[in-house]
């Protein structure tokens, strides 16, 4: 996977204090927009942000998100996308959304409208610490009808303090009622001469081109996956 374009983070960083109290990150699969995400929900929930405004990485808030325990950070994702990352991250504990389903049955690929309504004892609450409180999507159009229009009503009343960030990598399957209600943060794929120096800082120099080329036709074939989906 790509590294997320800095440049747009750069604008992020620089807005996050003043910052709509949703965005939507969109764009092509692979691209870092979760990544993007993950680090803006970080940054929000830093206690001592640094004087160029990223996250310290150091304080009590930033150390509870590398561990999956921020009392003020949920994640919202489909089953089947929970239990993947938990394989990956090792089923650490304390994460948002590890569920694996009913017992033998397969995870679901939807995020369902009892998922969003427990956002509301969250959101509504006071903060645990103090400050923001933050509910990751991913992906937003997994989503299936009657959770899209339940976290409408969230978009269209939030709480104080509350922020909404929703990741999409079709952004078209997003309710327009929800796209209207949040600010859009387009993430495109890297220009080639970035995508080339990202892979060579991965100790990928010799091979770059040739990885270069497989990681984009594995893009285009999730996309086209996803499209013959819908």
């Amino acid at each position: 996977m790509f590294i997320f374009n800095h440049s747009i983070w750069n604008v992020l960083r620089s807005q996050v204090d003043r910052l709509a109290h949703a965005v939507v990150i969109q764009g092509p699969a692979g691209v870092g927009k979760l990544a993007l995400a993950e680090q803006l929900a970080t940054r929000l929930l830093c206690e001592t942000p640094t004087t160029e405004g990223d996250a310290c990485s150091r304080c009590d808030g930033c150390r509870l998100v590398a561990s999956g325990n921020h009392p003020d950070l949920r994640r919202i994702e489909p089953e089947a996308v929970a239990a993947q990352r938990s394989d990956a991250e090792d089923a650490a504990p304390g994460v948002e959304g590890g569920a694996r389903g009913v017992r033998g049955a397969k995870p679901s690929l939807e995020i369902k409208i009892d998922q969003v309504r427990e956002l509301s004892d969250f959101l509504y609450l006071g903060s645990h610490r103090g400050g923001r409180r933050v509910a990751l999507v991913h992906p937003a159009e997994a989503m299936n009808v009657h959770a899209a229009n339940a976290l409408l009503k969230g978009l269209e009343e939030p709480p104080p303090g509350a922020m909404f960030i929703l990741v999409s990598h079709q952004p078209a399957r997003l309710l327009p009622t929800i796209r209207s209600r949040c600010v859009i943060v387009a993430v495109p794929r890297p220009e080639e001469r970035a995508a080339l120096a990202w892979l060579e800082g991965q100790g990928e120099s010799r091979d770059a081109a040739r990885w270069l080329a497989f990681m984009l036709a594995a893009l285009l074939a999730v996309a086209w996956i996803g499209d013959s989906r819908r």
